[in-house]
């Protein structure tokens, strides 16, 4: 299913001008407006077609679709947005239809006239209509590991319903998501009645625990062992960072328990910045060591125990 995509439906591009917008605009709703045009998608395709003009012709709520669609993709809302709150209602009446075709789409009076009028309109066109009710919103959940949250990842997942039956859908999950965010499809969930909206598909995102990076905010934190050799006279030490091998500068007389800050190497925000990565430094003595390695130490301790002396 493709999702609402406002530039697509009014057959403009992101740089097209308010007034190419308009012009459009005006063209689409003389053919898809439900009075001219009988056919069954005839009202859909109007709502849609408002309701891509209200939001491309604000400049604020342009401003703010084009950063939800360029994070997101096209049909995924964020819950919190001014644009999952927008809702559209097709009105009637002659005043309204006649308003709407003289100071909108261009028509003169006389014009607007031949879309006739309602109360002439025969009995079975003036009985109301049942009231339109949208589809209830399909619920799920998500599983997303730190190193999918670090990079983006698009993920399938699939969605059983008693209405519409198993689906799979992919769904684009956006760089630096946290754990209990919402993604939402719309659109995507069960069918409304009387020809109202579809309920949406909205995705609780359970980012897992990583089995050695531990997340606080932004900031990664991470135990490495190191040798006491490392620890005292310091040196190069690689490790993977949530699949980016990097190479850290640790430096001299490091103590046990001692933290070595990694600066934009964590977890990433929303708007692209990383935290930062804290490696707490233990200090221990392999388990395998060689017979000359053991005659240094002797020595290093033979050192260490003048020097003490002397302190003394």
């Amino acid at each position: 299913m493709k999702y609402k995509n406002y530039y697509e439906i009014l057959g403009v591009n992101r740089k097209s001008s308010k007034e190419e917008i308009r012009l459009s605009y005006r063209k689409l709703a003389k053919k898809y407006h439900p009075d001219t045009n009988k056919t069954p998608e005839s009202e859909t395709m109007f709502k849609d077609v408002n309701e891509a003009y209200d939001i491309l012709t604000n400049e604020e709520r342009r401003r703010k679709y084009d950063r939800q669609t360029s994070k997101f993709g096209y049909g995924i809302v964020d819950s919190q947005s001014s644009l999952s709150n927008v809702k559209y209602e097709l009105k009637s009446g002659v005043n309204v239809i006649n308003d709407l075709l003289t100071t909108i789409l261009g028509f003169k009076k006389d014009e607007a006239q031949n879309f006739g009028d309602i109360n002439n309109a025969p009995s079975d066109e003036r009985k109301p209509r049942q009231k339109q009710e949208k589809g209830k919103d399909i619920i799920t959940h998500l599983e997303v590991t730190l190193q999918e949250g670090l990079l983006g990842v698009e993920k399938k997942i699939a969605i059983k319903s008693h209405k519409t039956g198993m689906r799979t859908y992919s769904v684009n999950v956006p760089i630096g998501i946290r754990n209990g965010d919402k993604i939402r499809l719309a659109a995507l969930g069960n069918p409304g009645k009387n020809g109202g909206k579809n309920g949406d598909l909205i995705i609780h995102v359970k980012l897992l625990e990583d089995t050695d990076y531990k997340l606080k905010g932004v900031d990664l934190n991470k135990d490495i062992t190191i040798s006491p050799a490392l620890a005292a006279v310091g040196g190069k030490y690689h490790i993977e960072v949530l699949g980016e091998k990097i190479t850290v500068s640790l430096p001299k007389h490091l103590h046990d328990s001692e933290l070595v800050t990694i600066s934009q190497k964590g977890y990433v925000n929303e708007d692209g910045t990383r935290g930062d990565l804290f490696l707490k430094v233990h200090i221990d003595l392999p388990h395998d060591i060689s017979e000359r390695e053991e005659k240094l130490y002797e020595q290093l301790l033979k050192y260490e125990r003048k020097r003490n002396e002397k302190k003394k």
